[in-house]
């Protein structure tokens, strides 16, 4: 009887982490804000736009096929050195996938993509989900959320909506923020979702089985 206890309770465990791991999301929600203002777009439509960075900007959307891509340009409004430029975002999926800026892969490269090349204010072929981004750099990270010059302002962003998850992301730029005006930001979700669930789904079996 012990041992089809065991066994029961090992399958539950199992399918609870199959579950959590390898379901692909039909929902998220983007919180985000620029200084000084932006546009988001998700799959190539226009989801939002805002001009004052202490009032977050909040996205739901749907997702078709487990994957999504975002593509954001911020737009520093003082120019060059008389100000700082600054981006900040996370991703609420329904799965309990938490995304932010400055998250890394196993490689420790950062998911999140930017480009200073200001001709992409002309050419929105960016915001395409299927535009190649491979060139562009990776953001250069400041302060995580709650800390440095935008301090201040957290309190005032945790109450328009950056709360419930807590963000724990990073503000960023492309390169020093006080030299390019026009940034533009990608992050791309769904290409390794299988391989990833499975290589946690393999983690989490080896765990029960010690």
């Amino acid at each position: 009887m012990r041992k089809v206890f065991i066994v029961l309770f090992t399958f539950l465990i199992l399918l609870s982490a199959i579950k959590a791991y390898s379901a692909d999301p039909t929902k998220g929600t983007l919180r985000m804000s620029g200084d000084n203002t932006w546009e988001a777009y998700i799959d190539g439509e226009k989801v939002g736009e805002g001009a004052d960075w202490q009032k977050v900007g909040i996205y739901n959307f749907s997702i078709k096929g487990g994957s999504f891509v975002v593509a954001i340009h911020v737009h520093d409004a003082e120019p060059g050195a008389s100000g700082r430029g600054g981006f900040l975002a996370d991703i609420v999926l329904d799965n309990k996938v938490y995304i932010a800026t400055g998250d890394k892969d196993k490689s420790g490269i950062q998911t999140w993509k930017c480009s200073d090349d200001s001709s992409y204010m002309k050419n929105k072929d960016w915001i395409n989900p299927k535009f190649d981004d491979s060139k562009w750099m990776e953001p250069t990270l400041y302060e995580q959320f709650g800390a440095g010059i935008w301090g201040f302002g957290a309190a005032a962003m945790k109450a328009n909506g950056l709360q419930e998850p807590d963000c724990k992301a990073f503000w960023c730029w492309a390169g020093p923020n006080d030299v390019a005006d026009e940034v533009f930001f990608r992050y791309s979700f769904g290409i390794k979702l299988a391989v990833e669930a499975t290589e946690k789904l393999a983690t989490s079996w080896g765990n029960l089985k010690k």
